[in-house]
């Protein structure tokens, strides 16, 4: 095995530990010697990989964002299903993540980090804006699509509905926390389906 090879497995093996630290813990909270505890390994071990905590965190959001994105992504893209349903069945994906698999606990992993790093990492705010900004393209799309099939309203600037929908959504996450409960992730269903789609 090639040591660029043992150097992209061991990196890898690092981020999916301490990926699950900075989700719980968030930036603040978590420590370099929590991340390489819960790695079983040594601590000099880490800044060979990594630069400093915040370029692992930079990377942990890039292997979050790409898990995300592994998770949904074909919600957007079966073009076998009408738009408007593929959008409903994208937001329905990621709530069902947050129900079955996070318990209504942790939301959003890049949403904790961004909020709580935006006024003090401009590397770590604009990797979540990038990524973030990625997926809204994608989404943006699916509304075209369903304005041109009528079954969103077509007067409404496309970039502005998704806008809108991402920040209900980021909200929606915000009261799911603090109640532990999934009444905000039924409540944001339901008026998806009653306000936006026909």
């Amino acid at each position: 095995m090639s040591e660029t090879v043992r150097h992209k497995e061991k990196t890898a093996f690092l981020l999916e530990k301490g990926l699950e630290l900075l989700w719980f813990k968030g930036y603040n909270g978590t420590s370099v010697n929590d991340i390489v505890k819960v790695a079983d390994v040594p601590k000099g071990s880490f800044y060979f990989y990594f630069d400093s905590k915040e370029d692992f965190a930079v990377k942990a959001l890039d292997r979050y964002f790409t898990l995300k994105r592994e998770a949904t992504a074909e919600m957007l893209e079966d073009e076998s299903i009408p738009p408007s349903q593929r959008l409903y069945n994208y937001y329905d994906k990621r709530v069902t993540i947050m129900k079955e698999q996070l318990k209504c606990t942790l939301g959003c992993m890049a949403c904790n980090i961004g909020n709580e790093m935006a006024e003090h990492s401009e590397r770590i705010r604009l990797t979540v804006v990038n990524h973030e900004e990625r997926i809204r393209r994608q989404i943006i799309d699916v509304v075209i699509a369903a304005q041109m099939n009528e079954e969103i309203d077509h007067t409404v600037n496309p970039d502005k509905i998704v806008a809108f929908i991402e920040d209900a959504y980021k909200g929606m996450l915000i009261s799911m926390k603090s109640s532990q409960s999934a009444e905000p992730l039924d409540n944001f269903l339901f008026f998806l389906k009653t306000l936006i789609l026909k």
